[in-house]
């Protein structure tokens, strides 16, 4: 029953939010009640991750402080867990129904709300098919970009990319990671090793959890590789192949989520 509640308040915030999302632009829409409905016929082939995601996660000029360093603070979350978007409706009907897929999972397991945006929001995400798969760090403020190209709509990419715009890093940038993975700088992309750099300096929280290496924001061991080879090994060998397999949330990533945003009924 309350998975069905959840579905008809999605679907009935989009339902009366739809008419001011057409007129902003004919090129953005926002998903309805059918993609919603659609979403639970997603096949299997569009739920694992297809493509790496080296250089997934950004932060904006707006977003630099002090010298260089990006400063999260409870400022930079989403009030109340509700993140107003835009979509491009270049986006077809299959790939409306995994975004769905994907929204309907945070609004079911969180207290995060992807909603269209009203008239009043100022600070709103814009979803389109840019270059790759990326999203801006966190609540920016204003418009700020959500990049799905046809070959990053997947579940578990959306999942992961949602996952960078409500605060989330990935699992092996945490600045305790030399304990658990060791980072294989020779064999990545030329230029691609700021994706491999410990975040010490944003300020973060791991809501006393430990490493995950099953976390949905854990890396392959050869992503972002330039020889095919491993880019990160886990010292308990036993979790390299796994890393950066997940298809959906860890049972940490949720807890972590629903800490950070104070979902108590998800506990």
């Amino acid at each position: 029953m309350r998975s069905i509640f959840l579905h008809s308040i999605l679907i009935s915030f989009v339902s009366s939010q739809l008419p001011f999302i057409l007129q902003i632009n004919n090129q953005f829409t926002s998903l309805t009640d059918v993609d919603y409905r659609n979403a639970q016929f997603v096949p299997n082939s569009l739920v694992r991750r297809t493509r790496n995601l080296h250089n997934d996660m950004r932060f904006p000029s707006m977003r630099i402080k002090r010298g260089g360093v990006a400063v999260v603070a409870e400022k930079d979350k989403w009030p109340n867990g509700r993140v107003p978007y835009i979509l491009s409706a270049a986006y077809t009907s299959a790939q409306r129904a995994v975004l769905a897929k994907a929204f309907d999972a945070y609004a079911k397991k969180t207290c995060i709300r992807f909603v269209p945006k009203s008239p009043t929001d100022q600070d709103y995400i814009v979803i389109q098919k840019l270059d790759g798969c990326y999203a801006d760090f966190s609540r920016v403020g204003g418009r700020q970009q959500v990049s799905l190209a046809d070959e990053c709509i997947d579940y578990s990419t959306i999942i992961h990319e949602l996952m960078h715009v409500i605060g989330f890093i990935h699992e092996h940038q945490r600045d305790d990671r030399d304990r658990y993975v060791k980072i294989l700088y020779q064999n990545v992309i030329p230029g691609a090793n700021t994706d491999f750099d410990k975040l010490s300096n944003l300020g973060l929280s791991y809501y006393n959890e430990n490493y995950d290496y099953m976390s949905i924001m854990h890396y392959e061991s050869n992503e972002g590789s330039r020889n095919g080879k491993n880019t990160i090994e886990a010292k308990i060998p036993h979790y390299t192949p796994l890393m950066g397999r997940a298809t959906d949330f860890s049972a940490s990533d949720l807890r972590r989520v629903n800490r950070a945003y104070k979902c108590s009924t998800h506990f």
